[in-house]
């Protein structure tokens, strides 16, 4: 290399990988039952699951939460101060559908989860969830 030249570093070309990504944003949805269980929580609780939902689970729905197992599975949960949000995620359209919000108190009836299998068990879930479904598919058309 002759003296007055500077060598420019070698750049590797950019590939579609390193550009930033937009962030997936998933439109939300509430079942009958989740949107009566938010109506009668508390306000701080409220916002709250307010930044939980628009912030997370509106962005990334299974980096933020944790899959349920068991009769829940196919069930993803996130957890804040001490209640849970149950919701499904659905990849076309993205959709977040919440199932249930509520507090955690393992072994009581008043538990979000026992609540959830509760409704699961008798079909209202399934029912609940085949109509936000529905009225995606009818949206979508």
């Amino acid at each position: 290399m002759s003296k007055g030249r500077k060598q420019t570093p070698s750049v590797p070309p950019t590939t579609p990988s390193d550009l930033p990504q937009a962030v997936p944003s998933f439109d939300l949805r509430y079942t009958v039952d989740a949107a009566k269980e938010i109506k009668g929580l508390d306000g701080s609780v409220k916002k709250q699951l307010r930044k939980v939902l628009e912030k997370k689970l509106a962005a990334n729905p299974e980096g933020y939460g944790l899959p349920l197992c068991g009769p829940l599975a196919g069930y993803w949960k996130h957890e804040f101060a001490n209640h849970r949000v149950i919701y499904r995620v659905y990849p076309d359209p993205p959709t977040v559908v919440i199932c249930a919000v509520g507090p955690r108190k393992r072994g009581d009836a008043e538990d979000v989860y026992a609540q959830l299998q509760a409704v699961a068990k008798t079909g209202r879930l399934a029912e609940q969830l085949a109509a936000v479904i529905d009225r995606l598919i009818t949206k979508k058309k």
